[in-house]
C-alpha cells in the first residue's frame, strides 16, 4: 500500500493519508541541507600550487604543497589533491583559495627518496597520511602562527647598514670613475 494515495471523484481530486505518514524531504530541501554544509577555507601562496593533471577519470586535478611546520625539518613537503575547479585566485592575484568540508578527512602524502637500485635509479616511498580538515588548515597556514618579533629587530640593523652602504657608495663610484680615467690615460 502506497503511503500516499489519490482519489478521483467526478473531476475533484481528493488525497488520503494514513495516520503513520511520515513526509520524506524533497530535494530542494536535500539542496538546502548540502547548502549549509560547514566548510573551511584554506588559504596558500601560488608557490604552494603544482600544475593541474588529468586522473584516471578524466576529472582535472590540483596538487596542493603542505609546507613543514618545523624550519629544522628538512624532508619534502607533503602534498594533497583537489579538484582544479575548486582551487581559485585571491582578489589581488598573490595567492589561491579552496574549500573544503568542516568535518571531512584528507589524505597527505609524503614521497622519500629510500636509496638506490643495482643500475642507479633512485627508489621512493611514499608514506599517506589521514588528518581532518582543520588539522589541515592549520598545516597549510602555519606561517601565519610565526614568531614576527625577531623579523622586527632585525629590520632596524637592516635600515642600519643600508644607511651605511648608501655613505660608502658615492665614495666607491668616484674612486671607480678615478681608476677609470687613468686606465684611459695610460691606455693612449
Amino acid at each position: 500500500m502506497a503511503n500516499k494515495t489519490e482519489l478521483e471523484n467526478g473531476g475533484n481530486t481528493a488525497t488520503v493519508t494514513p495516520d503513520n505518514f511520515e513526509p520524506v524531504e524533497d530535494s530542494s530541501a536535500q539542496d538546502e541541507q548540502r547548502r549549509q554544509m560547514e566548510e573551511i577555507t584554506l588559504k596558500f601562496g601560488k608557490g604552494c600550487v603544482g600544475d593541474e593533471f588529468e586522473g584516471k577519470d578524466g576529472t582535472k586535478y590540483r596538487e596542493i604543497l603542505v609546507p613543514n611546520t618545523d624550519p629544522e625539518d628538512k624532508r619534502p613537503w607533503q602534498t594533497f589533491v583537489v579538484r582544479s575547479n575548486h582551487v581559485h585566485d585571491n582578489q589581488f592575484g598573490k595567492g589561491m583559495w579552496c574549500k573544503l568540508p568542516a568535518d571531512g578527512h584528507t589524505t597527505l602524502r609524503r614521497s622519500m627518496r629510500t636509496g638506490q637500485d643495482d643500475a642507479g635509479k633512485a627508489l621512493w616511498e611514499t608514506t599517506k597520511t589521514q588528518v581532518s580538515n582543520r588539522e589541515l588548515k592549520e598545516m597549510v597556514e602555519h606561517y601565519k602562527t610565526r614568531d614576527k618579533s625577531s623579523m622586527k629587530e632585525k629590520l632596524e640593523e637592516k635600515k642600519e647598514e643600508v644607511a651605511k652602504n648608501e655613505k660608502k657608495a658615492p665614495e666607491k663610484a668616484a674612486d671607480k670613475a678615478k681608476s677609470t680615467k687613468k686606465t684611459k690615460e695610460e691606455s693612449l
